[in-house]
């Protein structure tokens, strides 16, 4: 499902906690979804997600490339 960037927003606190990136605000208020109101996701988190994601990409090349035999040699 792609949610309708109208419906997102960026702040820069939540629950008293100030942060420099800011977190996504996701309101799902006016959808159908049992008392779901919104969504806080701190993007810092977000950041830190995707560095994780870089690194394990990094290591899994990195032993593939080591397992990996060349044809040609």
């Amino acid at each position: 499902m792609l949610f309708p960037s109208e419906k997102m927003q960026i702040v820069a606190s939540y629950q008293g906690r100030e942060s420099e990136d800011g977190w996504l605000v996701l309101d799902f208020s006016r959808l159908d979804t049992d008392g779901l109101g919104k969504v806080y996701i701190d993007l810092a988190e977000l950041d830190r997600l995707r560095e994780n994601k870089k690194r394990q990409t990094d290591a899994f090349k990195r032993a593939r490339d080591l397992l990996s035999f060349d044809e040609d040699s």
